[in-house]
């Protein structure tokens, strides 16, 4: 195994520091870019909708196959380089929707922008955990959520300044400072530690991760609690227009105390997945509460006073609230306790690639189920949730003895 830096307190608070000042101001940039990027590709570019949705779809389908070729160049390069460079390419392709006014040239566009947005997140990973000391990893990375959230919460607030405008000029603005927060990002990425890469002769393959098929299976059957993320931007809203007596403005505030909460939260809960047993159990939890989530969510169609409504409506956030958090914590457990040594970035490509496919696919997904169903597909997604955590303890349980008997051997050594 690479082995980790041993750096001074106040050198881990800079570094930390540097970290979640890069990851700042490319949330504020995937905020504002991503709550007016349909009515400025329709209304400013003039793309039709229907040609935005099918090139923005097939565009990233297409870029989520880049990732892990990038997350092998991770390995073999060093981590910061590649990271600075995918960085410094989106600040590049982002530029490149302000020159489209066809279906084509979107496809393109998307397909290079969504590549580099993915790739990013699996390189990110792979680089914190490399970079920081034992047992930082993941309370970093908890941090840099809860930063993400704020200042992606900030952006979505500058779009709605943006939206409200008639003229094209702050639209361009707007993507001309996406373009900026991820040029930004990458100076502040320069200015973090390298991270050598893994010695030639005890880096495996490139396709190890993909070989490694009960991690693929364990990273696969995960990624679908990601559809947590398009039940309350996609589902919620139109099931509370089409069958309850909720008002629909419930949806953006629903979004909003969501993102204050896992705020809140993140950090503390992330805890509960450090090792992997811990991890395993975090998962089971989401699965849990997601599919609750949906059941209380399809019985707020019942009622027909609006107040009873409201309250099945935020219960139900509550437990998506739990169920994102422990989702995320799993996620971070199983991707890092399962990686190879020498071979970090292309599992975590392999992780950001599974989940970026249903982050595409979940809103489609989530729309097609909820309506029309009369609460059968709130049914069926309760299910989802439920049966894609059962294989996860199996799948993992030769690690989880592994470690086991690790730790035991620790402890022997240690009482002789």
């Amino acid at each position: 195994m690479i082995p980790r830096p041993v750096r001074e307190t106040g050198g881990d608070r800079v570094t930390v520091r540097r970290i979640l000042l890069s990851e700042g101001v490319t949330a504020f940039g995937d905020g504002l870019w991503f709550s007016m990027w349909a009515v400025y590709l329709t209304t400013i570019q003039g793309v039709p909708a229907a040609s935005v949705g099918v090139a923005m779809g097939i565009g990233g389908g297409i870029g989520l196959l880049v990732a892990l070729p990038i997350g092998t160049l991770t390995d073999r390069l060093g981590a910061r380089e590649v990271l600075l460079t995918v960085t410094a390419l989106r600040a590049l392709f982002s530029l490149a929707f302000l020159a489209l006014h066809s279906f084509w040239p979107l496809l393109v566009a998307a397909a290079l922008f969504t590549s580099m947005e993915t790739a990013a997140k699996g390189t990110k990973v792979a680089f914190v955990y490399l970079l920081m000391p034992e047992g930082a990893c993941m309370p970093v990375l908890a941090r840099a959520r809860v930063v993400q959230h704020l200042l992606y919460a900030a952006g979505a607030g500058g779009a709605a300044w943006v939206l409200s405008r008639s003229a094209a000029g702050p639209y361009h603005a707007a993507v001309v400072v996406n373009s900026l927060t991820f040029a930004a990002s990458a100076a502040v990425l320069a200015r973090l530690p390298h991270v050598p890469p893994a010695p030639a002769a005890r880096r495996p393959a490139g396709t190890a991760a993909l070989r490694n098929l009960p991690f693929v299976a364990v990273m696969s059957s995960t990624a679908l609690l990601a559809l947590c993320w398009a039940l309350l931007s996609s589902g919620l809203p139109l099931w509370l227009k089409d069958d309850t007596a909720a008002p629909v403005w419930i949806a953006p505030l629903a979004v909003l105390v969501s993102s204050l909460l896992i705020a809140l939260f993140q950090i503390r809960v992330t805890r509960s997945g450090e090792r992997l047993v811990g991890a395993v159990r975090s998962s089971r939890r989401a699965g849990l509460a997601l599919a609750g989530c949906c059941l209380v969510f399809a019985a707020a169609a019942w009622p027909t006073s609006p107040l009873v409504a409201c309250l099945l409506v935020l219960g139900g956030l509550c437990l998506h609230v739990v169920g994102e958090l422990y989702y995320v914590a799993a996620r971070w457990g199983l991707s890092l306790s399962l990686m190879a040594p020498g071979a970090q970035g292309q599992y975590q490509a392999v992780a950001a690639t599974t989940e970026g496919a249903v982050v595409a696919v979940g809103p489609a997904l989530v729309t097609t189920l909820v309506t029309g169903a009369d609460g059968a597909g709130w049914g069926a997604l309760a299910l989802v949730f439920l049966l894609c955590c059962l294989p996860v303890a199996r799948l993992c349980g030769p690690a989880v003895r592994r470690a086991a008997g690790e730790a035991g051997g620790v402890r022997e050594r240690s009482g002789a």
